[in-house]
């Protein structure tokens, strides 16, 4: 093989550290460049590493080492927020891994370092002194890929996402809970009795249009038509806007409310016009007093999908309400179909062999 001119072929250090183990860290030297270097637990691992440096340098992408040992990962996470939309939770993380990886070059982070970080995930408490999940520990992995995917393909800060070698956890099958008449009853008095005039419109609009929490407390006047009964949702999870129609009694309550109001800004503003209101103490409040067991916000949309999947929608259907982006998303409910479409065949079988007989 040709060397690249300028270039020194990598070599191998061993370190030995001071608890008794031993690391290697490998470096490539290239004319005119800072050298390039990383660290690693195995010299196998340091070796492959090598080869690829000197191999994007032939193919003349070696300023992309430059810049992973110019940016930080602070500095990332900062660009980041400035050009891209980043919702409360994502925020979270990103404040949580820029808590441990912020001083860091972008080439300095290792498959290694991540791997400790997650176990750090799961084992440390959360602000409410609760252990995270392995569902939580891989949403704070996916949004640690989303923004060193975007500094490789997107700024060419740094030359891969090492997030992509780190193992996700196991997470368990979703439940599904939904309200059974009975307790959709005690939960509507509950919040009639609420404290918070707005809980029981807020309520009925969750459970009648499957809409996210927040989707509801984000909802503006400007988005609801009450000529042709429907609400639009502008502000998504998923960036996707998508209109659900309203029937009955939401659409009575919102007319109600529309005249009592100024029909202009948030449908449920908080004290501040400029800000929603977050009706989330009274909720809970609500849900203790009506005796609904492992129940939460989220559980109304589940409620809303067996209600559509009773009144004869398809998965397809109900996903695009629900707006959900991919049909593996709804097919949750796909047991609910089947036993629906086991009373389907036993109504069948019994009208079209009426009057056989089994001779």
């Amino acid at each position: 093989m040709v060397a690249y001119k300028g270039v020194k072929m990598g070599h191998i250090r061993q370190r030995k550290l001071k608890n008794g183990g031993t690391r290697y860290q490998a470096e490539v030297r290239l004319k005119g460049h800072p050298t390039l270097t990383a660290m690693f637990d195995r010299r196998s691992d340091a070796k492959v590493w090598i080869q690829k440096v000197e191999t994007d340098i032939r193919c003349g992408r070696q300023q992309l080492y430059s810049e992973g040992s110019r940016h930080t990962f602070g500095e990332a996470v900062e660009r980041y927020y400035k050009e891209h939309k980043v919702s409360v939770v994502k925020r979270g993380h990103l404040e949580w891994w820029k808590k441990e990886l912020g001083v860091l070059y972008l080439q300095d982070i290792r498959p290694a370092i991540i791997s400790v970080k997650k176990q750090k995930i799961l084992s440390e408490p959360n602000k409410k002194g609760v252990i995270r999940s392995g569902s939580t520990c891989n949403r704070f992995l996916a949004t640690l890929s989303h923004l060193m995917n975007v500094c490789v393909k997107e700024w060419e800060w740094t030359v891969e996402n090492a997030v992509r070698k780190i193992s996700r956890e196991k997470e368990p099958q979703e439940r599904i809970r939904f309200l059974t008449p009975e307790e959709r009853l005690r939960f509507f008095e509950a919040c009639k009795q609420s404290e918070n005039h707005h809980l029981f419109l807020f309520v009925v609009l969750l459970l009648s249009t499957g809409c996210r929490y927040n989707e509801i407390r984000h909802l503006k006047w400007t988005d609801v038509d009450l000529l042709q009964g429907k609400i639009t949702i502008t502000k998504s999870k998923n960036t996707d806007m998508r209109s659900i129609p309203i029937r009955g009694l939401p659409l009575e309550l919102l007319r109600e409310l529309t005249s009592k109001s100024l029909s202009i800004g948030y449908v449920f503003p908080s004290r501040n016009p400029s800000k929603p209101l977050e009706p989330r103490r009274a909720f809970r409040t609500a849900i203790r007093r009506a005796g609904l067991k492992e129940f939460r916000g989220h559980d109304c949309r589940h409620s809303y999908a067996t209600e559509m999947l009773a009144q004869g929608l398809s998965l397809g259907e109900i996903g695009h309400l629900l707006g959900h982006r991919s049909v593996s998303m709804t097919r949750r409910y796909a047991h609910l179909v089947e036993s629906r479409s086991i009373d389907a065949v036993s109504k069948m079988s019994e009208q079209i062999f009426q009057g056989v007989e089994n001779e």
